[in-house]
């Protein structure tokens, strides 16, 4: 380009028009270093512990801003092997200042505990937010539960109390606790696992804000837990996944929303038998995530708002809601109706058609059903619908039904019918079965259902080949602790299949 026509371009430039940076010149604007110190070390903050470390050496904008930004130090991503992470902690905790953001210390081994208790009184600490420690109990693998007591916590890390906001702890005891009580006024998120909490310090810990609480495998006495639940005044979700001393727990609650729990696989002396939901007004979910292993009582006496649950299994053989019993046979006398029930699931023997049938008048705005079937010889479904003895779910609000194990056979051909000719308003029943889903199989299958006159002309049928498998786990987080999913049985029964 000529002189003339450079000159007559940057003539025609609006004036308020700044250039563009021409790339590779020394004046190159740097757009992120041009924003004040405080976005720039709540990004540094933001960014793994080596990462934001390193952002010293970009340029002299950046030098002091790593000790100016709120501390994010996570152990595990500094090495892979134990002996650096101690040296690179140790070096990070005596250059940085304070305050701090995240403090993770996974699986250090017992050895430690010395350098851990000075690490956690540092200065550099001093605010902390987010606290994720395990020691590592040397001996046992992750899978099996040490005989040992775990260590004690380090009262160094109580002192984090008034300002935690976020907590994951492994491995530890939980003695008396020193002071009266133990206030944590803002901790919203709490897990704990494989963590022993004596009589004497549950009291103790106060949690007035605690929205999560997750106990895996906790070591805990009925009595304690109670009084550690007492002091959980804003509590959402909660999780009990294989705690041992528990026996008996009765959980009132106004602020409860979603429940899960278990009762541990293994054989232990002592493992929760019976669980009674009292009073929670709020609770919208009771999420067994492995039936078959209990409790084998359940009693919800007051949840007003119960969205889905799951009903009698190998492990639960007693159900009662409010005044009724259900003990592997229907109920006499239906004397309870749950309105806000819309999810259900039964794992049962069968299954059984008059067992289910009961069940459905006792949840009439019932729309989703998910039966789960251990079939047994000579199980006789055939019972006909009376239009006189109406179950209203069928009428107006079920809409989907799924059999898990389904195998064709005259019982189970059968249970199913029942639904294809008499659900209103039935939008898909899916078949999850163990047969080879031919084309021969498939066609005597419709055949024999009677598809060609189900009682919803919009109803779609599918049969999909699964392996043998009862029952799965729930994904702990996103099905207890993440209120946002609508129905947490779909990813198992309706989406993913094998």
């Amino acid at each position: 380009m000529d002189a003339h026509n450079l000159k007559k371009r940057k003539m025609d430039r609006p004036e308020d028009q700044e250039p563009p940076p021409e790339s590779g010149r020394a004046g190159d604007l740097d757009f992120i270093s041009a924003l004040p110190d405080d976005p720039l070390c709540t990004i540094i903050s933001l960014l793994p512990t080596k990462d934001g470390a390193r952002t010293q050496a970009l340029a002299r904008r950046w030098r002091p801003l790593w000790r100016s930004a709120p501390l994010n130090l996570v152990g595990d991503g500094l090495s892979g092997q134990e002996r650096k992470r101690v040296v690179y902690i140790s070096k990070i905790l005596a250059e940085h200042p304070g305050p701090a953001l995240r403090l993770s210390l996974p699986s250090f081994r017992e050895r430690h505990q010395d350098k851990i208790d000075r690490w956690l009184r540092s200065q550099a600490l001093t605010g902390l937010q987010e606290l994720s420690f395990d020691y590592h109990p040397a001996g046992f693998p992750w899978y099996q539960l040490p005989t040992t007591p775990p260590p004690q916590i380090p009262q160094s890390a109580l002192r984090f109390a008034p300002t935690l906001r976020v907590a994951s702890i492994s491995y530890c005891y939980f003695p008396k606790l020193p002071a009266q009580s133990l206030n944590f006024p803002h901790l919203k998120q709490l897990s704990m696992y494989r963590v022993t909490i004596s009589d004497l310090a549950a009291p103790c810990l106060m949690f007035p804000r605690l929205r999560q609480l997750t106990t895996h495998e906790v070591t805990i006495s009925g009595h304690a837990l109670h009084s550690l639940l007492s002091g959980c005044l804003s509590l959402e979700s909660l999780l009990l996944k294989d705690n041992v001393g528990v026996g008996r727990l009765r959980i009132s609650s106004s602020t409860l929303r979603s429940i899960g729990f278990s009762a541990p696989s293994l054989i232990v002396a002592s493992r929760i038998q019976e669980l009674i939901i009292e009073d929670a007004p709020c609770l919208e979910r009771l999420l067994p995530l492995t039936p078959d292993y209990g409790p084998s009582t359940v009693q919800i006496i007051r949840a007003p708002k119960l969205q889905m649950t799951v009903l009698l299994s190998n492990g639960t053989s007693k159900l009662h809601i409010g005044t009724m019993v259900f003990q592997e046979m229907p109920a006499i006398n239906v004397t309870t109706i749950m309105h806000t029930v819309k999810f259900l699931v039964i794992d049962s023997v069968g299954p059984d058609l008059d067992a289910v049938i009961s069940f459905l008048k006792c949840f009439p705005c019932l729309e989703r059903l998910y039966i789960i079937s251990h079939l047994r010889k000579g199980m006789k479904n055939a019972r006909k619908y009376d239009p006189l003895d109406p179950v209203e779910c069928l009428t107006l609000h079920l809409k989907t039904v799924v059999l898990q194990n389904y195998w064709g056979n005259k019982p189970d051909v059968d249970f199913a019918k029942f639904f294809i000719l008499n659900a209103m308003v039935l939008e898909q029943m899916i078949f999850r079965t163990l047969n080879s889903c031919n084309d021969k199989w498939m066609s005597d299958q419709h055949r024999r259902l009677q598809v060609d006159n189900r009682a919803s002309p919009d109803a779609r049928f599918e049969f999909k080949r699964c392996h043998n498998d009862s029952w799965c786990c729930f994904p702990d987080s996103k099905h207890i602790h993440d209120l946002s999913v609508s129905n947490p049985f779909a990813d198992r029964f309706e989406n993913n299949f094998f």
